[in-house]
């Protein structure tokens, strides 16, 4: 997700810790049933953390993730946890704040095992050195190219541009865009709106299409302006959206009172279902697609149907998001990576770094198989292809089966 103009300070001091904080990671220890183990781990638990956006840019879409990883530790803790041990979940709220974060991660890390979640583009920029230092596992809730070949970061799914060069190859295949059409992209600068940009530029490319790009601070919500750069000229026949939902709904609302009635497709964190209770829901309804590398609330796979089931009992007042499931999803690929370093004994950052790698097919449910052990490829190159329904729980229905455009198989990033 978007980067921000403290990151490339933040790197700098953060790289300056990195000596201090290297002597943090602690000499293994001898567990129970000859398990060795490590920070965050004890004879009856293992620590997990997870740094979100709770209050934020993203803050109903980071709380739902949170549910998601709850969701599945719960499962595991009622089914008599991992290798003998309760899960435990430590949760912090950054606020979308880099500073914030880089002082929570300090706080944290010597406390746990690994992260299950990081959210926030910037705040993996400026955390990277540390955690390729401390060597605690960690999943970013962020799919940029960017993360590839850091130690320390394991990223799963799809990455933005692939997602968004499937996403475009459907509009393509559905008639919704032809060759010859121009398309407007409104995105975050940095390493969340760029990156994807990147994808809607090749495949724009290579499907003769041109497009428009356009870039939209996160703090900006009265997208106006943005708007009419987009309009200079001849008008876009779709708008890609690489922003957050308020984002989302500036632009929505700008096409429909404008009367431009033409397809919008948003990477996956530029979508919010609670828009859909604002005045620019219906426009939202009747032209916003959404691409993911995971599949929506309301997905009708078995793992969906029992995620939404759990999450009804033990959430009955929350609002679901596509969020919910890609929680689940990488909580499974933290247990899976348990699960196999328990077998080998060995429940160190090191042990847990090493049994994460050599996972060759992980099985989400609710996301295609993952390649977990190359470092210089995301695990995944398919999207699901979804669009807005107001009567569905998470405000999603898929249109498309999770697919692999050929451009995307050919894109390199």
């Amino acid at each position: 997700m978007a980067s921000s103009s403290l990151t490339r300070a933040l790197i700098t001091a953060t790289a300056v810790a990195l000596v201090a904080t290297a002597c943090s990671t602690s000499a293994p220890e001898s567990g129970s049933g000859g398990v060795q183990t490590g920070r965050g781990v004890t004879d009856s638990t293992i620590t997990l953390g997870a740094l979100s956006d709770l209050s934020n840019v993203f803050g109903p879409l980071g709380k739902t993730l949170v549910q998601g990883n709850e969701l599945y530790f719960k499962q595991r803790n009622d089914d008599g946890g991992i290798c003998g041990r309760q899960v435990k979940l430590e949760v912090r709220d950054h606020a979308y704040n880099v500073q914030t974060a880089v002082s929570q991660f300090s706080e944290l890390e010597p406390e746990v095992l690994g992260f299950v979640q990081l959210l926030g583009s910037p705040i993996v920029s400026a955390l990277a050195p540390k955690i390729a230092v401390t060597g605690a596992t960690t999943l970013p809730a962020t799919w940029s190219t960017d993360w590839l070949k850091k130690d320390g970061l394991v990223v799963t799914g799809s990455s933005y541009p692939v997602d968004m060069i499937n996403g475009m190859q459907y509009l393509l295949d559905e008639g919704l865009i032809k060759k010859g059409d121009t398309i407007g992209h409104v995105y975050f600068e940095g390493d969340y709106g760029a990156n994807a940009l990147s994808g809607s530029k090749y495949a724009a490319e290579q499907l003769g299409l041109t497009v428009k790009p356009v870039p939209a601070p996160p703090t900006a919500t009265d997208l106006t302006a943005q708007f009419n750069e987009l309009r200079s000229g001849d008008d876009p026949k779709a708008v890609l959206l690489s922003t957050g939902p308020r984002q989302t709904a500036s632009i929505a609302g700008l096409a429909g009172g404008s009367g431009m009635d033409i397809p919008l497709l948003a990477n996956g964190p530029a979508f919010d279902p609670a828009l859909l209770s604002t005045p620019v829901g219906k426009a939202l309804a009747k032209n916003l697609y959404v691409t993911t590398s995971y599949e929506p609330f309301a997905g009708k796979s078995e793992t969906a149907r029992t995620i939404a089931k759990d999450y009804g009992k033990a959430y009955p007042e929350g609002k679901p998001t596509i969020f919910v499931n890609y929680g689940y999803a990488t909580a499974s690929v933290m247990g899976q990576a348990l699960d196999a370093a328990c077998e080998k004994g060995d429940l160190t950052r090191e042990g847990v770094a090493s049994a994460m790698r050599s996972l060759t097919s992980v099985k989400t449910g609710v996301m295609p198989a993952m390649n977990l052990s190359r470092t210089t490829e995301f695990p995944s190159a398919s999207s699901y292809i979804s669009r807005v329904d107001a009567k569905s729980d998470g405000g999603l229905v898929v249109v498309k089966d999770p697919f692999t455009a050929a451009l995307a198989k050919s894109f390199k990033g």
